[in-house]
């Protein structure tokens, strides 16, 4: 009896542990990007003087949309303005910068049918 309880314990203690939801998974794979275009979104409040040099935009704050598998990365938050902002930045070669939100990329961005919430404001 004791072996069978053994047994079960060692089965069921890793499939607890072990497995991550999709969500999860989801996170971790965009970890490292969505931490770029966070710091990249940093430093253009910064120039534009919306936030002071000691103040940051915090990712627990920022709503997260991947599209297109990592493509495209849009950033909601709101500042002491209470203004909701949305800021879209770009993949180009392995680096990301400001996707220009004029209407014929915003058409083309719009088109973009794949988007995974990462983190809800």
């Amino acid at each position: 009896m004791k072996i069978k309880l053994l047994l079960i314990t060692l089965l069921v203690v890793p499939m607890l542990f072990g497995c991550k939801n999709k969500e999860e998974k989801t996170k971790e794979k965009y970890d490292s990007i969505i931490n770029q275009v966070i710091t990249l979104e940093n430093i253009k409040l910064q120039k534009e003087k919306i936030l002071k040099n000691n103040e940051i935009l915090k990712r627990e704050e920022t709503g997260i949309i991947v599209y297109s598998d990592g493509k495209y990365i849009s950033l909601i938050y709101t500042l002491d303005s209470n203004k909701q902002i949305e800021s879209i930045y770009q993949e180009k070669n392995k680096e990301y910068e400001l996707f220009p939100q004029n209407s014929n990329n915003l058409k083309k961005f719009t088109n973009i049918s794949r988007k995974q919430v990462i983190q809800k404001m």
